[in-house]
């Protein structure tokens, strides 16, 4: 299991979805001359260019009631709390690991090449099915029972 824990200090971003392969993934401190995305007056639309190659990227909205949070793993473990009737399920309890939040985020971009990403793109899709998922395991069932109707 993982659990969040804030850092002393947290900033807010918007997190970006390339479609390529980068062996990098953490913050990087961008000049406007290498990243500068362009937003369309009309839509939630952007253009970018990196290496020299046109991306189009869609702004994705967190659903109202979520937050994205942008977290490192921790060498932490947090000890249960909860007292175990007998041995057999204390074995079998997993250790609960720190993540520490870094940054937070309302909304993020996903990017295609030359072609703005569909509205059912591959990672967008994720977020709703995981959203949907998580809704389904933790929420109330009366507002279960609103969303299957």
């Amino acid at each position: 299991m993982l659990a969040l824990h804030s850092a002393q200090k947290t900033s807010s971003c918007t997190p970006n979805v390339l479609p390529c392969r980068i062996h990098y993934d953490g913050p990087v401190e961008t000049e406007e001359r290498h990243w500068h995305p362009v937003k369309d007056e009309r839509e939630d639309k952007l253009t970018a260019y990196y290496r020299g190659r046109k991306l189009r990227g869609r702004l994705v909205q967190v659903p109202e009631g979520y937050q994205g949070v942008v977290a490192l793993p921790t060498d932490r473990v947090i000890p249960a709390t909860s007292k175990n009737d007998t041995p057999e399920d204390a074995l079998t309890e997993e250790p609960v690991k720190a993540l520490e939040t870094q940054a937070t985020f309302d909304d993020f971009v996903v990017w295609g090449h030359e072609h703005l990403p569909a509205a059912d793109e591959a990672f967008v899709k994720g977020v709703e099915e995981w959203i949907q998922l998580a809704e389904a395991m933790h929420g109330d069932s009366q507002s279960q029972e609103k969303t299957t109707q």
